[in-house]
């Protein structure tokens, strides 16, 4: 990190001291809406930027606002007068892999975001700054949903002394209205796919919360969550978690819920994202229309960035080979939270609920270890942390064909008539 700013890392002035005084070669490292966010800041003051860099292949090699996007695999150590600005919420995966190469210029971009929403975040980004690298836009509220995870996440990674999870996936459901053939999910593989019952979801989330410090989002998953006729009610438990700061609910625009239960969920914590797929997603304006009349906010988005990472099989990968995979892996921190366990990445949670995957406890921490009377709380602290941060891998990284920024993209939603058939571990 900067030395000059070591006193405060996120104080926007002090930064920006800096930057006039020094004049480094600006790069932003992050081709999405915050990293937009701070070039069009920068940009109202002059400043240039030099580049963008990023870990996806797929947002590189064109350019955002005339600035060019590279390939963060190409990035080379260019001296000290190259400032890098880390527009990304795991910073702490991004410093290590600056780090990496000898690159100690940088800083969080916390002051530049806690700029921005002092204003209206969505007078920032018009036109084509609203689109994501495949063409599709995002509405409504998502500018200031992104922004305040970035700040938050940033500002609490950056902390050695709390236990802060960025996110949880919570399965409440099994069942889909799709039956997408490349679910990263798994949800193509479901036979007789059953709902997770409401208790269970309690319980599980109680005993999440009594140990970790923060958790910034919980994500209500499926499955699609409407499937399930409590998602209002285990929504709204979370909601009422004071160490949850967020709780979003991902839908496919199928299923509009009645106006009750959506009633029931509208609160300033939640927010409902609609990923959309044609003609499928049949009820999405209606769904829009019923967001909009609760006062729940919402974003709606094409599906996009879809790889081919939705199949189980086995690959016999060495040790190195799964540390690569695993590192370098888009969804390792997806933490998910079923059947009484944490797992890394919905992928792993839901091949062992399927038994697609040997039941190996590397894989997942339980929730009754973290309970356990004879550990100190800050034991267990250390277990989880050391759980979520600093594994090399797991091994139900052998069963996926990995989830690597920029791999080639497929096109998302492609149906099956029948579940797909896998073997299974007894």
């Amino acid at each position: 990190m900067l030395q000059i700013i070591n006193s405060d890392p996120f104080d926007f002035d002090l930064l920006m001291n800096y930057i006039n005084q020094q004049q480094p070669e600006i790069v932003i490292f992050g081709a999405d809406i915050a990293g937009k966010v701070t070039a069009q800041i920068l940009k109202s003051k002059n400043i240039p930027v030099a580049f963008f860099v990023d870990n996806n292949k797929n947002k590189c090699d064109g350019f955002i606002d005339g600035v060019r996007v590279e390939y963060a695999k190409n990035l080379t150590h260019n001296g000290s007068k190259r400032l890098f600005l880390i527009a990304s919420t795991y910073i702490s995966d991004i410093v290590n892999q600056l780090e990496s190469i000898g690159v100690s210029n940088w800083a969080p971009i916390v002051g530049f975001l806690e700029h921005a929403m002092m204003g209206n975040v969505r007078d920032i980004l018009n036109g084509d700054l609203r689109k994501n690298h495949a063409g599709g836009e995002f509405t409504r509220d998502f500018d200031e949903f992104v922004l305040k995870n970035m700040i938050n996440s940033q500002r609490k990674y950056l902390d050695p002394d709390k236990l802060y999870i960025r996110s949880i996936d919570l399965i409440i459901t099994e069942r889909c209205s799709l039956k997408c053939k490349d679910c990263s999910n798994l949800m193509q593989y479901y036979e007789r796919p059953q709902n997770i019952e409401i208790d269970v979801l309690r319980e599980e989330l109680d005993t999440i919360c009594e140990i970790a410090d923060e958790i910034n989002e919980i994500r209500v998953i499926g499955g699609d969550p409407f499937m399930n006729k409590s998602f209002a009610e285990i929504t709204s438990y979370a909601a009422g978690k004071a160490n949850v700061n967020s709780v979003v609910v991902y839908t496919n625009g199928s299923i509009c819920p009645p106006p009750e239960k959506i009633s029931l969920i509208a609160n300033k914590k939640t927010f409902v994202f609609i990923t959309t797929y044609g003609d499928h997603s049949r009820n999405v304006g209606k769904l829009e229309k019923l967001l909009i009349e609760c006062g729940v906010n919402f974003n709606t988005q094409p599906a996009y960035g879809w790889t081919d990472c939705g199949t189980i099989n086995q690959h016999f990968r060495s040790d190195s080979e799964q540390e690569k995979i695993f590192g370098m892996c888009c969804a390792k921190h997806f933490t998910t939270l079923t059947m009484g366990k944490l797992f890394r990445c919905p992928f792993t949670a839901n091949a062992f609920r399927l038994s697609a995957i040997p039941d190996d406890n590397r894989d997942y921490i339980s929730l009754a270890d973290l309970s356990d009377s004879s550990l100190s709380k800050t034991e267990i602290r250390a277990k989880l942390k050391k759980f979520l941060r600093n594994i090399p891998f797991t091994p139900a990284c052998d069963f996926c064909n990995g989830r690597t920024y920029g791999d080639p993209e497929i096109v998302p939603g492609i149906q099956t008539e029948k579940p797909i058939i896998f073997k299974k571990f007894i």
